[in-house]
Parts: structure tokens; C-alpha cells; sequence
């Protein structure tokens, strides 16, 4: 599953997903130093015993803040928490303050990908990885045309003619989409949706998500970054 981490960066901010080991880093935050350990589990360690003790759903993500007694897995609570731990300039979200049609704004589309448009996205792409034999082609192409009538529409109404979903700055949500974003880009899904392939494209092109998906861009924008790197254990 996908555990994500913030960082800020130039550009912006970043979330970062990183799949193939346990790493930590340290993130300053004025007067504190604050250190985050990620692990990825396979699915056979999702159903351990001390995972189980995280997360008797015995799914991913988990959450886990010793110091403060705070166990959670749902994603929607781990993004909200990490935001507010982490994200005190209010790079990646809408400060208390800001208008409550932003903070509405911001909470909705939220859960409308973790909640609809990630798990509807992820099932079908994997559906897909199967034995070509073993796809379901009516379910295939009825997912695709939900897809291209209605997930897909309902994205592009929220972004709008702005650069990203929340305004003209890079927001926690535009890092949120990119995983399922990767997977219609796939399937070939984005050629009918130019504002998110755009959108995709630039979150692509940063240097955390060669680091996380092992997958360099050549024809990207150049964009700095703060990136986090594997640790040493």
C-alpha cells in the first residue's frame, strides 16, 4: 500500500511514496526535529501479529505515534494528522483561517479520491494485470466508460482552468491524485482529459517520484526539490 510522507520543496511541496524498503528522515520544523520511520509491508505481513496490533484491519496504511498514544489506518485520518503535524506553514492545505469554501473544498476531494476514484481506478488497472484470459471484458470496458463519463469529468470540474486543484499552488491533493492518476494514465484513460494528464505530468517530473516508483521522466521541467532518501538502519 501507499504510506505518505510530507516534505516541503521550492516547488511547492511534496508527498512521497516509497515502496521498496524502510527508510527515516528528519524534517525541521523551527525548533523541533521531528524524525518519521515508513515501512512497506507485503501481504503476508499485513495479517502479522504486530501488525495486527496497528491495524486490526490488518490493511495499509497504519499510523502509529508512540509518544502521543495515536494509532490510526484510515487514509483520510493519516493524511489529516501528518498535515497537521507536519505541514505548519500551510504549504500542502488550507489554513484554519482560510475560507470555508476552500476548506470544504479541500476535505471533499479528499475523500472523493481516497473514498471513490483511487479504489475504483486501483481495482480496475489491476484487474488488468491479469492472464488476458482471466479479464473480464464487460467489466473492463464499463469501468473505462464510468471512467471517461463520469470520475474523469468530475476531476476535471474541480481543477478547473487552475494549474492545480486548489489554486495556483501545489496542494497535498495534487500529490493525493497522482497515484491513481498514474494508473488511468495506464490505461490509457488521460488522452481525453488534457488538464490531468498536465497535472500528472508535473507532479511526475519531480524528483521524489523517480526516487518512489523508480521511474525517471526524460522529457520533464526542471523542478528543485527537498527529496527524501533512503536511511540507513
Amino acid at each position: 500500500g501507499d504510506i505518505m510522507k510530507d516534505k516541503l520543496l521550492d516547488c511547492g511541496g511534496e508527498f512521497l511514496y516509497y515502496e521498496d524498503d524502510v527508510f527515516s528522515t528528519s524534517y525541521k520544523n523551527d525548533d523541533e526535529t521531528k524524525q518519521v520511520n515508513v515501512e512497506t509491508l507485503t501481504f503476508a505481513q499485513l495479517k502479522s501479529t504486530e501488525h495486527l496490533a496497528r491495524n486490526p484491519m490488518g490493511t495499509s496504511p497504519a499510523f502509529t505515534d508512540d509518544e502521543n498514544g495515536i494509532a490510526i489506518w484510515e487514509s483520510g485520518a493519516v493524511l489529516a494528522y501528518i498535515l497537521e503535524s507536519f505541514d505548519t506553514e500551510y504549504k500542502l492545505h488550507p489554513k484554519p483561517r482560510s475560507s470555508r469554501r476552500d476548506r470544504a473544498t479541500f476535505l471533499h476531494l479528499q475523500q472523493y479520491i481516497i473514498a471513490t476514484v483511487y479504489p475504483f481506478l486501483a481495482s480496475l488497472f489491476i484487474h488488468t494485470l491479469k492472464p488476458k484470459e482471466e479479464q473480464d471484458a464487460a467489466y473492463i470496458a464499463n469501468a473505462k466508460e464510468k471512467f471517461l463519463a463520469l470520475l474523469g469529468p468530475t476531476l476535471v470540474k474541480f481543477l478547473g482552468s487552475s494549474d492545480y486543484f486548489m489554486g495556483d499552488h501545489i496542494s497535498a491533493i495534487d500529490f493525493l491524485v497522482t497515484k491513481p492518476l498514474g494508473n488511468a494514465h495506464s490505461l490509457g484513460l488521460l488522452k481525453d482529459f488534457p488538464t490531468l494528464d498536465t497535472l500528472y505530468h508535473k507532479i511526475q517530473c519531480m524528483p521524489s517520484y523517480a526516487i518512489a516508483y523508480n521511474e525517471k521522466v526524460d522529457s520533464c521541467v526542471e523542478c528543485r526539490s527537498m527529496i527524501l532518501v533512503p536511511g540507513s538502519q
